[in-house]
């Protein structure tokens, strides 16, 4: 039994299908808050040194002669926030400047502007000042679980199943997040960031690995970038989860109760028919696939459940193949000059992807007065992001989509350096302009690396690069921290300036639409070698063919007419895109 053949009958995306892929898709709005929740649970409000016991922040104008008996007033105009006078005393309102002494630490602690923030975990820790790297690792520590995540979450989904590694990574997701919400320690507290990364890395791997199986090939580009509009929403939402409850105990606490309502999701979801026939469980697999029959409204002749001696032949051919791929490593990635070229130049924008997206992510904290707003607006430019890749994959191709937002994106943020620190409105629009620019190229960087490498390392391949890729958004918190303290627009120099060199770079590479993906390591060397000027800037043209042969791609589009067999149409189409064929 091969479940491309019942696809053939089930159709790519039949209404079974779609169930259970939008069912799984909902999940990535909870692993979207664990993945960004740190931008509130860590965030660092206005602060000053504490003065006495009971002494509150004040912001007000009144209050500068309290502060200029009391604070050191920095270059920039705003009071410092880590220092108080040696000298200074009661009354902080009639005070000699030559007799306050040098600038120390704060003695007394420190008071917190909760206009914003009732109480964050920088706050309840005191992890300001001095510690404030300290809260940057809490930030990066998330990311540094989705790395983890990723690995272990697909490799056991391999070895025990998408679905109990998927209902596993949910109980983690659970069970750390309301603990979260009540440790009362810091060093705790960045562990369960840690895990939480794992959990949510982990479940939402998981689930897009069951909603991709669960399609045909022809769906498979529309269903890896689809079930992004739900992390937006996720993304977003959290903004409006933040706003209202705004002490850091709460957020926690809200993001993650709800998630037990997808526990459900054991007895609901199925497990992956792939999965299951790779295992030779062909039993269970089948009757998922009557079960689909039965919802898509369509029969199914017992040919698609029983191989006959053809078929038999080429699924072992089959196997033969995948145990020969499992003897490539890494190591024979690299051993290919042009290959070697083509992952430096991919991996490179995947780490600038990431460097970018978590940057702008993170920094919202620090974009205009209100945080919620611009957090809200980050991730609602996903949105149009989302569409425009989805309008624009087939018809320019992966390459000059890529290079054409990632250069623009990187221009963008660099023309912040040129705008005076006071706009902060006119900063913050170009921003998310630039953030727009990187969520779309973020979305389409997984699936180029895909094409782009042959099949005997292709998941070796994209495994490394999503590990590496996660570099810059671990590094990207420390990007920020150092723009504290250097000059307050070095993010922007740092971030544009890797989105527009990866952008560029981007150009060395060939374009895969419409082409036969590389099936050995020779092709794969092959497949865009010495490239000429003109081809290298070449777009993609591609035309309906009228004798196909087997060569060109298919798209295939499936009929029901009253409980029939399904009839297959092709549309062949033919890609020119300047390179050569393989």
């Amino acid at each position: 039994m091969q479940f491309e053949n019942a696809l053939r009958y089930l159709g790519d995306f039949g209404l079974y299908q779609k169930v259970v892929y939008f069912t799984l898709c909902v999940m990535s709005i909870p692993t979207a808050w664990h993945s960004l929740g740190n931008t509130f649970l860590s965030a660092s409000p206005d602060h000053q040194c504490r003065l006495y016991d009971n002494y509150t922040y004040n912001a007000s104008k009144a209050h500068d002669e309290v502060r200029r008996c009391s604070i050191p007033k920095l270059d920039n105009g705003r009071w410092d926030s880590c220092k108080m006078y040696a000298n200074a005393s009661e009354p902080y309102s009639d005070c000699n400047v030559d007799e306050l002494g040098q600038p120390v630490p704060c003695e007394l602690g420190w008071v917190y502007d909760t206009t914003v923030y009732t109480e964050t975990a920088v706050t309840e820790w005191d992890i300001v000042c001095k510690r404030d790297a300290e809260r940057q690792l809490s930030k990066s520590l998330v990311l540094a679980g989705k790395m983890v995540g990723s690995m272990i979450c697909g490799q056991l989904a391999d070895v025990v199943g998408r679905k109990k590694a998927f209902t596993l990574a949910i109980l983690l997701m659970v069970g750390v997040g309301t603990g979260a919400s009540f440790v009362t320690s810091f060093t705790v507290f960045l562990v369960m960031q840690f895990l939480l990364g794992v959990s949510s890395s982990g479940t939402f791997v998981v689930a897009i690995v069951i909603a991709t199986e669960m399609v045909g090939r022809s769906q498979r580009a529309n269903a890896g970038i689809v079930i992004e509009y739900f992390y937006s929403v996720g993304y977003m939402s959290l903004a409006l989860i933040a706003w209202r409850l705004r002490d850091w105990r709460s957020i926690e606490l809200a993001i993650s109760i709800p998630p037990v309502i997808f526990l459900s999701y054991y007895f609901i979801v199925p497990e992956s028919p792939r999965w299951l026939i790779s295992k030779g469980k062909l039993v269970e697999a089948e009757k998922i696939v009557r079960r689909a029959a039965k919802v898509n409204k369509v029969e199914l002749p017992e040919s698609v459940f029983t191989d006959d001696d053809t078929d038999q032949m080429k699924h072992q051919m089959d196997v033969e193949t995948e145990q020969a791929v499992r003897r490539h490593t890494f190591i024979d990635l690299i051993r290919y000059p042009n290959l070697r070229k083509k992952m430096l130049n991919i991996y490179f924008n995947w780490i600038s992807n990431n460097l970018v997206y978590y940057g702008l992510s993170f920094f919202t904290e620090d974009l205009g007065n209100n945080p919620y707003l611009a957090f809200f607006i980050s991730g609602a430019v996903e949105v149009p992001a989302l569409i425009v890749c989805q309008l624009l994959l087939g018809r320019i191709g992966r390459k000059w989509l890529i290079c054409t937002l990632m250069t623009i994106g990187g221009v963008l943020l660099l023309c912040v350096l040129a705008i005076p620190k006071d706009s902060t409105t006119l900063i913050l629009a170009i921003a998310m302009i630039g953030k727009l620019c990187i969520s779309g190229s973020y979305a389409v960087v997984y699936l180029y690396a895909i094409e782009l490498f042959p099949t005997p390392v292709r998941n070796v391949g994209v495994g490394m690069g999503s590990f590496i890729a996660r570099v810059g958004s671990i590094a990207s918190p420390y990007i920020l921290l150092l723009g504290d303290y250097t000059f307050s627009q070095l993010p922007f120099l740092v971030f544009g300036s890797f989105a527009l060199l990866s952008g560029i770079l981007t150009l060395l590479l060939p374009e895969t639409l419409g082409t036969r993906l590389p099936e050995t390591l020779e092709e794969g060397e092959s497949f865009g070698k010495n490239m000429t000027i003109r081809e290298m800037f070449k777009l993609p043209n591609c035309r309906r063919v009228q004798d196909p042969s087997e060569d060109h791609v298919f798209e295939m589009r499936y009929k029901n007419e009253d409980k029939k067999p399904i009839t297959v149409e092709l549309e062949v189409m033919s890609c020119d895109v300047g390179v050569q064929t393989i």
